[in-house]
């Protein structure tokens, strides 16, 4: 249980108001995260979509995204990686009973995964999108980035059977509201259920109700996100012998193997699922992939191991100082 904060306990705190603000937070800090994990892993209804949602985030959408030049020229990795952070952020900030921000994060990471594709499509122009990256442009409205993405392709394709477009605003117009503080509901006080104020510095306290409704909407989150990803990289929806074909060499990203894809086709959401099934099987870029992987002979042990000397080697190399002497060598 949490420790219940009184009056005796702000008397103790520093006359400062900045400082009392942060011993006033990180009092039962470790108790509030605690208490948090214990009711997500015991009592939280969905908690197996929880947990395939945060490990798809932390181990495979990174290597969803398409090592293809063109794109890596004009954003690179840094919205996969920057959403990765915001959902990072997003459950930290909610084990702790930062509800606003950890909401907050859930909205800056859908905007951010809608931009990447919105920046790499043939909407937009590569200055355009560099001088996003380069912070000297604003990022686009998401209604204006829908607005052009559902135009043609496969963004048009689903939208036109299933209203993808509207459903998504609706999702990201209600994880909004908690920024926008949409009335008393979306305040500070209804989601933390604040029952102590004083000298402009409150509490924190777990309201289990929020963590639950925040549990749902991650969820939710990364569903919305794995949509985006598959209709911008459909490839990802079949299983593909990266390894056999590529050994320790292979793409830097944009496809999957085996766990990867059956992952990613869980967290396709229910409404969704005839669609991508048959994406996966007649789109005419997921047809072509497949039949290049197979085009292609398996690697031999013999070659697999001539990786692993010649990686032992550059590492061997690297610590060794080679590359720094030659560098200073002029070579």
């Amino acid at each position: 249980m949490e420790e219940a904060f009184t009056n005796e306990d702000f008397d103790k705190y520093d006359s400062s108001p900045l400082n009392r603000k942060g011993q006033v937070f990180v009092k039962g800090i470790e108790t509030r995260a605690n208490n948090s994990l214990e009711f997500i892993r015991t009592k939280y209804s969905n908690f197996d979509k929880l947990d395939l949602a945060i490990n798809f985030i932390e181990y495979n959408y990174i290597d969803g995204i398409k090592a293809d030049f063109q794109d890596l020229v004009r954003i690179g990795y840094f919205p996969a990686t920057e959403t990765q952070m915001e959902l990072d952020h997003a459950i930290k900030h909610a084990l702790i009973g930062s509800y606003k921000a950890a909401f907050a994060d859930l909205r800056r990471a859908l905007e951010l995964t809608l931009t990447a594709v919105y920046l790499t499509s043939e909407h937009i122009n590569e200055t355009k999108a560099r001088q996003w990256m380069n912070s000297q442009a604003d990022t686009p409205f998401v209604s204006t980035m829908l607005i052009k993405l559902i135009r043609s392709g496969r963004f048009k394709d689903l939208n036109d059977k299933y209203q993808w477009s509207d459903n998504l605003k609706k999702f990201y117009w209600h994880i909004s509201d908690f920024a926008h503080n949409r009335g008393q509901l979306k305040g500070y006080r209804e989601l933390n259920q604040t029952n102590f104020f004083m000298s402009g510095t409150s509490a924190p306290r777990i309201n289990y109700t929020t963590l639950s409704a925040f549990c749902d909407s991650f969820i939710t989150c990364v569903e919305e996100i794995v949509v985006i990803l598959c209709l911008y990289n459909p490839v990802l929806l079949v299983p593909l012998p990266v390894f056999e074909k590529f050994g320790f060499n292979g793409p830097m990203s944009g496809f999957f193997e085996d766990v990867q894809s059956e992952s990613i086709n869980n967290l396709i959401p229910d409404r969704y699922k005839y669609f991508f099934k048959n994406l996966k099987q007649n789109d005419l870029e997921v047809k072509g992939l497949i039949e290049w992987f197979a085009s292609m002979p398996d690697l031999s042990e013999d070659e697999i191991k001539e990786q692993i000397n010649q990686d032992e080697q550059f590492l061997k190399d690297l610590n060794s100082g080679k590359f720094d002497n030659n560098m200073n060598n002029g070579l």
